[in-house]
């Protein structure tokens, strides 16, 4: 892949359009942000209610409970519902309780009511107080899922915003193949997943592109017999960014893109 070192020109040059997919941005972390939120809103108000009834409990014998249910969904997620009616002290309440927590077991579930001995107005079905701790760490692990892919999604943004931004100066590259590790069509284009090699300090990383109605990646075959794409990796570093087969991607004069291809063996996805 020698040759590959002749394919540009000895100049300083630039990527003319997004270099990279800007990672979903700021709606899809508000998406996930909500997601993370209604789940919040689900689940904390039960969890810290129960947390007081634990520290104070009184099981009642006379209640009516309404509608009770428990689903599992893909052989492990649990959610329990139900309607309660009590007395205690003459006082009648009523609640919805609702809960969900991990659990293997495909049979039904046996459950009581339980107040706080110190404030009656607080219910909880037995089943959620015996798997508190259960319910707590799939609450969190649930909860930080979505708000931490909320986060990736305004790092992935910001980063790649900045990819742009950086590709767009004139600099000078160094051609380097990489390895396409996956393409989904999206919108009358396509999205490119690929591997670009290790960086200093680094491991290997992997980016996406979105290619156009009438543009593919610019693949090149390594002396092994393999197909990869071809990308351009900045002098000064940073990630290898993909080109396209018509050489668009980048500022090169008609002159210099025909010699580029010349180079390939006179077609974009010629063996060099």
């Amino acid at each position: 892949m020698s040759n590959l070192q002749a394919l540009l020109p000895q100049r300083d040059l630039r990527f003319t359009r997004k270099a990279v997919g800007m990672g979903g941005g700021p709606l899809l972390a508000l998406l996930m942000f909500l997601v993370a939120g209604a789940i919040a809103w689900w689940q904390a108000p039960g969890l810290l209610q129960d947390m007081q009834i634990r520290a104070n409990p009184l099981e009642l014998e006379d209640y009516d409970l309404r509608d009770g249910r428990c689903t599992t969904r893909k052989a492990v997620f649990t959610d329990c519902e139900a309607d309660v009616a009590y007395r205690v002290d003459g006082v009648d309440y009523e609640k919805h309780i609702s809960l969900m927590f991990l659990s293997f077991s495909r049979g039904d579930y046996a459950t009581s009511l339980v107040v706080a001995a110190d404030d009656p107005s607080k219910a909880a079905l037995s089943i959620g107080l015996e798997r508190f701790w259960n319910r707590v760490a799939f609450f969190l692990v649930l909860f930080g899922i979505f708000a931490g892919l909320g986060v990736v999604a305004i790092v992935t943004w910001v980063r790649n915003g900045r990819l742009n931004r950086a590709a767009q100066q004139p600099q000078r590259w160094t051609p380097e193949p990489v390895e396409v590790k996956a393409t989904q069509s999206s919108f009358g284009g396509t999205v490119v997943t690929y591997a670009y090699g290790k960086l200093p300090g680094r491991a290997a990383g992997k980016q996406n592109v979105r290619f156009g109605k009438h543009e593919a990646p610019l693949l090149v075959d390594t002396p092994m017999g393999e197909s990869q794409a071809l990308a351009l990796r900045p002098v000064s570093g940073g990630p290898a960014l993909l080109l396209d087969a018509g050489l668009q991607r980048i500022d090169l004069t008609e002159a210099e893109r025909q010699a580029a291809f010349a180079v390939l063996g006179a077609s974009p996805n010629a063996s060099v």
